[in-house]
């Protein structure tokens, strides 16, 4: 059976993403969503969705820029990728709907009765309005609402798997066109229309939403193209319009009607969004987007100082987990770094298999990768002369790093000049939830989001508990200076078994230390 998958670019859509993906997920055997830096809860309410068991995958992008085209693209090719045979690239605020009464089982065998993964469609765009402002208060598509009578003259595409396969198009900023590189610039690829289905655009939800929506989208917009740019005209607009003093008013509908939405389309609740009004809610997110403009300014001035890191990687004999741990490595995107690997314990020094894991994907990677093949003093010593950065970053086998970890701690380390290294929690994930529960894994409490400490407290606190931090020891970044005092911790990794209570308490001990409120690992290790 063919199968629909739903992609998108969310930011700050708490009003609406759970009625966006309760409606998508009744169509689409997939939803790719990729949530860009929100400030409004949507994250949260996307991974209780998940959670929820939902046919969800979310990733994050921390970026400043609105890079939608880019992001969007990548989407496409992941699903695609993963056996998709339709891509939907859709907002937040769109819903696919029967012309008619039907219900979304018939939409859904609509298109795949009637269109082709060789071609692409267009689908008619139509603007909705719900008839009061809405801040989340009950599934939208339930609310009464109005509708322009004709759809807009742009619409948005559902795309083919062999049209990609065999033109390999990306997306245009908006969604709007599948773009192909020509003599004269990229050319966009003509759509076959599509009728019986269209798109319920809900642009206008509330005053609050819409300046929100214009303020955050047009810095978005800066810091990717600079204020010399017509894309995104209409935030433009809106962002001086507020700075004028003016209100964001509901714009009329040229020739609206009432939404005619069939009662199946309608019936699902909400069990996760929380109404949320008032100035307070622009206020909040574009003080937080202009704290994530400066933060991104200050980590570009770190990067052009390029700090190199020392990635350090043991394996410990067992393949699959080394191997994630591998593959977050190679994903992640700190440039300035060397990948020292090296096997821990007799057993793991005897497997054969690490040499040839190495080799084949040594082709796939721009990385520099050292392998380090000795044990005992010549490892040890090998080690300390290979890790020459200026700081090291371990990895354990099972952890995963994200993808942007090691530049914003990078970014502390070279700005605080007094922080022997800078440590953070682990994502959550339910592996970790006995074990904290019992205390024998316990978080670091931030309230302000950042904190200097005395490593010592740490120490103490954990000796006492016989508790270990849960972001594991690939967690922190180190200078490299606290590393050698402490051996590179060889005392502590002795026949490739890590002894982590022993570990922690030389770390600390004596050692100023940064922590960060951002998860930035998900810990495996130390379970």
């Amino acid at each position: 059976m063919m199968q629909i998958a739903v992609i998108s670019m969310v930011r700050n859509e708490a009003d609406i993403i759970e009625s966006f993906v309760r409606h998508a997920a009744s169509f689409a055997d997939k939803l790719y969503i990729v949530e860009h830096a929100s400030t409004d809860g949507t994250y949260e309410i996307l991974q209780q969705l998940a959670t929820e068991g939902l046919p969800l995958s979310v990733q994050q992008f921390s970026e400043s820029e609105q890079a939608q085209a880019e992001i969007m693209t990548d989407l496409m090719e992941q699903a695609f990728a993963a056996g998709g045979d339709f891509v939907l690239p859709l907002d937040a605020d769109e819903f696919l709907l029967p012309d008619g009464e039907q219900d979304m089982a018939w939409c859904r065998e609509a298109l795949l009765s009637v269109c082709k993964p060789t071609d692409i469609y267009q689908l008619p765009w139509v603007t909705y309005q719900t008839a009061e402002e809405y801040h989340g208060q009950q599934f939208i598509l339930a609310m009464e609402s109005q509708r322009e009578s004709q759809s807009e003259e742009l619409g948005k595409l559902l795309l083919g798997r062999e049209a990609w396969e065999k033109t390999s198009f990306r997306l245009s900023q908006g969604n709007h066109h599948a773009l192909l590189p020509g003599a004269d610039g990229w050319q966009r690829l003509k759509p076959l229309p599509l009728n019986g289905v269209h798109l319920a655009h809900y642009s206008w939800r509330s005053s609050e939403q819409a300046a929100s929506k214009v303020a955050v989208g047009w810095l978005a917009n800066v810091a990717k193209y600079s204020r010399q740019t017509n894309l995104a005209n209409h935030w433009r607009q809106g962002f001086y319009r507020l700075l004028a003093g003016e209100k964001m008013i509901r714009p009329l509908l040229k020739h609206g009607q009432p939404a005619r939405i069939a009662p199946s389309c309608k019936a699902r609740q909400l069990v996760y969004t929380k109404a949320q009004r008032g100035e307070v809610v622009l206020l909040r997110n574009v003080l937080l987007a202009a704290e994530q403009l400066a933060n991104a300014y200050s980590e570009q001035q770190a990067a052009s100082e390029q700090h190199k890191v020392s990635l350090l990687l043991p394996y410990l004999g067992e393949q699959e987990p080394f191997q994630q741990s591998f593959a977050s490595v190679v994903a992640e995107d700190y440039p300035q770094v060397n990948l020292i690997v090296f096997p821990l314990g007799e057993t793991a020094s005897r497997d054969d298999w690490l040499l040839g894991f190495l080799e084949e994907q040594s082709e796939k990677t721009t990385k520099d990768i050292i392998y380090l093949q000795e044990q005992g003093d010549i490892l040890w010593k090998d080690l300390w002369e290979s890790a020459d950065g200026e700081f090291i970053q371990w990895v354990f086998p099972g952890d995963i790093l994200a993808k942007h970890k090691i530049q914003p701690m990078v970014t502390t380390l070279a700005r605080h000049g007094n922080i022997n290294f800078v440590l953070t929690n682990s994502l959550d994930h339910p592996a970790l939830q006995p074990a904290k529960a019992q205390g024998t894994l316990v978080d670091l409490q931030l309230p302000d989001g950042f904190a200097i400490g005395d490593g010592n407290v740490y120490r103490q606190y954990l000796q006492e508990h016989q508790a270990l931090l849960t972001g594991g020891l690939s967690a922190p970044l180190f200078r490299r200076q606290t590393m050698q005092r402490c051996g590179f911790c060889r005392d502590f990794l002795q026949g490739g078994v890590p002894q982590w209570q022993e570990l922690w308490q030389a770390v600390l001990q004596d050692a100023i230390i940064g922590a960060m409120d951002t998860p930035l690992v998900e810990m495996h290790s130390q379970l």
